[in-house]
C-alpha cells in the first residue's frame, strides 16, 4: 500500500460517543461527580493504552498474512502515541511516574489474564472491543473535569483510524470463511461485562463503593454499549 493511501486509510474513523450524546448523558448524571482526581484519570488511561500496544504488537506476529501484521503494528503505535500523551500530562501531576501507573497496569494486566487466547484473531477481536468502548468510556468521564483539560485529555482518545485498521483485520477474516462469525460474536459479546469492570476502575473511589453506584453509572453505559453494538453491526457480529 502506497504511503498516501495508508494515510487517508488512517483518517477513516469509526462510530464514537458525539458531543450530543455526551449532553444527553451529563443532563441524566452527575458526570463530574463520577470522574476521579485528575492524576488518577490519566494514570488509568494511560495505563491501558501501554497494554492495548502491547496487545496488538504481539497479535501482529501471529497474523496470518503480511497487510493484518502491518495494519495491527500500525494500530499499536496509534495506542503508543496516546500512551506518550497521557504520560507526558501525568508527569505534570505526579512525583514519579512509573508509581503513578503501576496500580493501574495491575488492574488491567489482571483483566487482560482474562481475555487470553490461543487464537490471534480473537486477541484482535478483543483489542477492538476495549478499545472502542473505554475510548467511548473515558471520553464521557473527561466531561467531568476542568473544561481546558477535558478537550485536551478528549482530543488524545479521538480515534486516529487505529479502530478502522483492526476492524479491516476482522473483516478479512470473516471473509475467508462465515463460521469465523459465530465465534467471534460469541467472544465479542463475553468482552462486554470484562469492558465494564476496566471502566469502572477509571471511576471515583467514592462513586463504586455508594450503594447507587449502579443507578448513576446506568446512563452512561447504556451510551456506550449503543456504540459498541454499532461496531459490531458494523462487521457484521451479533452483540
Amino acid at each position: 500500500m502506497a504511503w498516501w493511501e495508508r494515510k487517508k486509510k488512517l483518517g477513516k474513523t469509526t462510530p464514537s460517543i458525539s458531543p450530543r450524546q455526551i449532553a444527553a448523558v451529563t443532563s441524566r448524571v452527575d458526570v463530574g461527580s463520577l470522574a476521579p482526581p485528575l492524576a488518577d484519570y490519566v494514570a488509568s488511561a494511560a495505563a491501558l493504552q501501554l497494554t492495548l500496544a502491547g496487545e496488538l504488537a504481539a497479535a501482529s506476529l501471529d497474523a496470518w498474512s503480511a497487510q493484518d501484521a502491518d495494519d495491527l503494528i500500525v494500530a499499536s503505535g496509534v495506542a503508543m502515541d496516546r500512551y506518550r500523551a497521557f504520560r507526558a500530562i501525568l508527569a505534570d501531576y505526579v512525583e514519579d511516574v512509573s508509581d503513578a501507573l503501576a496500580p493501574p497496569r495491575d488492574k488491567i494486566s489482571r483483566h487482560f489474564e482474562r481475555f487470553q487466547s490461543s487464537r490471534w484473531y480473537e486477541d484482535v477481536a478483543t483489542v477492538y472491543v476495549v478499545t472502542g468502548f473505554t475510548r467511548d468510556f473515558w471520553h464521557l468521564l473527561a466531561s467531568g473535569l476542568p473544561d481546558a483539560m477535558a478537550a485536551r485529555l478528549q482530543d488524545i482518545l479521538v480515534d486516529q483510524g487505529d479502530e478502522a485498521l483492526m476492524a479491516g483485520v476482522l473483516e478479512r477474516l470473516l471473509q475467508v470463511d462465515t463460521r469465523y462469525s459465530s465465534r467471534l460474536s460469541l467472544w465479542c459479546r463475553r468482552l462486554v461485562g470484562d469492558a465494564m469492570l476496566i471502566a469502572r476502575d477509571a471511576l471515583a473511589e467514592s462513586v463504586t463503593s455508594s450503594a447507587d453506584a449502579e443507578v448513576r453509572l446506568e446512563p452512561v453505559f447504556t451510551d456506550v454499549v449503543a456504540q459498541h453494538t454499532r461496531r459490531l453491526d458494523r462487521l457484521g457480529l451479533t452483540a
